[in-house]
C-alpha cells in the first residue's frame, strides 16, 4: 500500500530542500505525482472565458464583477482569460494588436472601443483570491470570411497549404475541376454526391448530371429543362454541374465511356485561400516569432498576470507549411535537396469520396522537423516569461488526441516518451515540450465519458474522457501537471453526463480546465461546480515545493 500522500510529500520536499540533486530520482518524482492524481486536495479548478464568445458577458466592470463572484461561488481558483484570439484581435489595450472594436467582424464590433477587459478581470478577480492567466492564440492571426487580421497586413506571414485538386478526366482526356463533394453546387461547380449522404441528388434544376458506376457513365440527364434529380446508385455516385461545368458534361461525357476521378493537381495557395475560418501564419518566419513573443511581452511587463498560456501554437494541419521558406529549412535540417515537392513528403489520392495520404520517403523526418520548430518557440516563450519573472506560469491547451495531433506539428509530450506509431521517427520523442510547462491542459473532448460508452458508439476506447486522460498522463510521463479539459457544449441538455465527465477528470488528472463560461451562463450549470468543487483545494502548480521539484528536473 503506497503512504499518505502528505507524508510522502513532506517527506519528499524535506528531502529535495535538503539535497537539491534528489529532484532528478525519478522514482521519487514518480511517487509524489502518482499520489497528486489521488488527492482531491490537490486538484486545480481552471474556467475558461473565452474573448469573442463572452461579449456580451464581459463587456462591462459591473459585468465582470458579477460572473467572477459567480466563479467564486464555484471554488474556481484560476481564470484563463482568452485576450488575442484566433483573429489576431486583442481584449486589452495594445500597442501591437489590433483592438476587438476595430475589427471589420460586425459581432466583435458590440466590444466597446479602448475596454480594457484584461485589466477589469485581473482587478476583479484578484480581489477574490483568482489568479488571472492571459491566454494568447498565437500563429492563428486573421478569420478567412472577413479578411479580417494581422495576417492580412502582412500576407507574407500566411501559411502555404498543400492542396490537391480532384479533377473529373473523360474519356477523350478532357478535365474539369470537381469543386466538393456532397456540398451545395455553386456557379459553374461541377460537386460530386455519393450515397452516404443522399439517395438524389440535392441540386435545382439548372445543370447537368451523370450518374456513375463502377468508373463508366450510366446515364446523363440535363436537368435545365426540368428532369427531376437524378438517383445516386448505392454502388456508384452523382457529378453535378452548373454553367460551365454542365457545359463540360454535355460536351465530353456520353452513357457507356469511362470516367476517371482519381485524377489530381497539386496547388500551393496561401492561408487566406485554403477553405479555413481561421488565418494561420508561418511558425518559423522570424518576424512572427518576433510579433508574437513581443505581444507576450506586452502583457507581462504592463498587466498583473499570474500566468501565460498558449493556444494555436501549432501547425494549422498536416498541409501547412509548404512554403519555399520551409522547404530551404528542411533541406538544410536533413542535409539533402528534396528531389519531388512535396510529393517526397506525401502524396494525396483519391478513392471514392475520400482523400488520402500516402507517405513519402521524407514524411517521418518532416514529421519531426515541424514538431521541433514548435517545441523551438515554446523554449523562447518560456524564457521570455520566467526571465522576467520566475512566479508567472507557463503553460499551454493542446487537444487530447495524441495519436492524431502530429498533423499539426505538436509534440506535447515529454521528452522521455517515445510515440510508437508509423509517423514517428526514432528522433521524435526529442521534440516533446513538455519539460517547457509548469502545467499542461489537454482537450479531452468527447461526449463519451467512459471507455465503454465509446466503444458502444462504434469509436475506439480511447474517444472517451476517460481513454484520452489515460493517454494524456501516459505521454506527459511526470514532465509536467496535467489537467484534462472539457468541453460543455458536448453536454447540452445533459447535466449528468457532464456532472460524470468532470468526475472522472478530476479522478484521473491532477485538476480540470472547463471551456468555457458561455455555456455556464446559457446552461445555468454554476450549481454543479458549486456541488462537486465544495472541498478546499489547491492547485498543484500553486505548491511551490512541487513546481520547483517540476522544474528542476526539467
Amino acid at each position: 500500500m503506497k503512504k499518505n500522500f502528505t507524508i510522502v510529500v513532506s517527506f519528499f520536499l524535506i528531502l529535495f530542500l535538503a539535497f537539491p540533486v534528489l529532484a532528478a530520482d525519478r522514482t521519487a518524482m514518480e511517487e509524489v505525482m502518482t499520489n497528486l492524481e489521488r488527492n482531491q486536495g490537490k486538484k486545480a479548478k481552471i474556467l475558461w472565458y473565452d474573448l469573442s464568445a463572452n461579449i456580451e458577458n464581459l463587456d462591462t466592470p459591473d459585468k465582470v464583477r458579477e460572473i467572477v463572484e459567480k466563479t467564486t461561488d464555484a471554488n474556481i481558483d484560476t481564470i484563463i482569460l482568452d485576450v488575442k484570439n484566433y483573429t489576431g484581435n486583442v481584449g486589452y489595450i495594445s500597442e501591437i494588436a489590433p483592438h476587438m472594436s476595430n475589427s471589420s467582424i460586425p459581432e466583435y464590433q458590440k466590444f466597446p472601443e479602448g475596454y480594457d477587459l484584461l485589466e477589469e478581470v485581473i482587478k476583479a478577480a484578484h480581489e477574490k483570491g483568482i489568479d488571472v492567466h492571459a491566454n494568447v492564440n498565437v500563429f492563428s492571426e486573421g478569420n478567412n470570411q472577413y479578411q479580417d487580421g494581422p495576417a492580412f497586413q502582412n500576407p507574407d506571414w500566411q501559411s502555404i497549404f498543400y492542396m490537391e485538386v480532384r479533377l473529373a478526366e473523360a474519356e477523350n482526356g478532357s478535365l474539369y475541376e470537381i469543386t466538393g463533394i456532397n456540398k451545395t453546387r455553386g456557379v459553374n461547380e461541377l460537386v460530386l454526391y455519393t450515397p452516404s449522404q443522399y439517395d438524389k441528388t440535392p441540386t435545382n434544376q439548372w445543370g447537368a448530371e451523370v450518374q456513375i458506376i463502377d468508373g463508366e457513365v450510366v446515364k446523363i440527364v440535363d436537368r435545365i429543362n426540368g428532369a427531376p434529380p437524378l438517383d445516386i446508385p448505392e454502388n456508384g455516385m452523382v457529378l453535378s454541374g452548373h454553367g460551365e461545368a454542365r457545359e463540360w458534361i454535355l460536351s465530353n461525357l456520353k452513357p457507356g465511356q469511362t470516367i476517371d476521378l482519381s485524377k489530381g493537381e497539386t496547388k500551393l495557395v496561401p492561408a487566406s485561400e485554403y477553405p479555413t475560418f481561421s488565418t494561420f501564419v508561418n511558425p518559423i518566419r522570424e518576424d512572427v516569432q518576433t510579433y508574437e513573443l513581443s505581444i507576450i511581452q506586452e502583457i507581462i511587463e504592463n498587466y498583473d498576470v499570474d500566468g501565460i498560456v498558449l493556444d494555436r501554437a501549432r501547425y494549422s494541419n498536416i498541409h501547412a507549411d509548404f512554403s519555399d521558406l520551409s522547404r530551404d529549412k528542411f533541406e538544410e535540417y536533413i542535409g539533402e535537396t528534396v528531389e519531388n515537392w512535396p510529393e517526397d513528403i506525401y502524396k494525396i489520392t483519391f478513392t471514392g469520396e475520400s482523400q488520402q495520404i500516402v507517405p513519402g520517403p521524407l514524411y517521418q523526418k518532416w514529421i519531426e522537423w515541424r514538431a521541433g520548430n514548435i517545441q523551438s518557440f515554446f523554449k523562447k516563450a518560456e524564457q521570455l516569461v520566467h526571465s522576467h519573472d520566475s512566479d508567472l506560469f507557463f503553460s499551454t491547451y493542446v487537444g487530447s488526441w495524441y495519436p492524431l495531433y502530429f498533423s499539426e506539428g505538436v509534440n506535447w509530450a515529454s521528452n522521455t516518451y517515445q510515440p510508437d506509431y508509423d509517423w514517428a521517427s526514432p528522433d521524435y520523442h526529442k521534440t516533446g515540450y513538455a519539460e517547457t510547462l509548469d502545467f499542461l491542459m489537454t482537450g479531452n473532448y468527447f461526449s463519451e465519458v467512459t471507455r465503454e460508452e465509446a466503444v458502444e458508439v462504434g469509436n475506439p476506447d480511447w474517444y472517451s474522457v476517460e481513454g484520452s486522460v489515460d493517454i494524456a498522463m501516459d505521454v506527459v510521463n511526470e514532465a509536467t501537471f496535467l489537467y484534462g479539459s472539457l468541453y460543455l457544449l458536448q453536454y447540452e441538455n445533459n447535466p449528468e453526463q457532464f456532472r460524470k465527465a468532470l468526475r472522472t477528470v478530476m479522478d484521473n488528472a491532477h485538476g480540470i480546465m472547463l471551456f468555457d463560461l458561455v455555456y455556464l451562463e446559457e446552461y445555468g450549470w454554476w450549481y454543479i461546480l458549486e456541488e462537486e468543487f465544495k472541498n478546499p483545494s489547491k492547485p498543484p502548480h500553486k505548491i511551490p515545493g512541487l513546481l520547483k521539484m517540476i522544474r528542476q528536473d526539467q
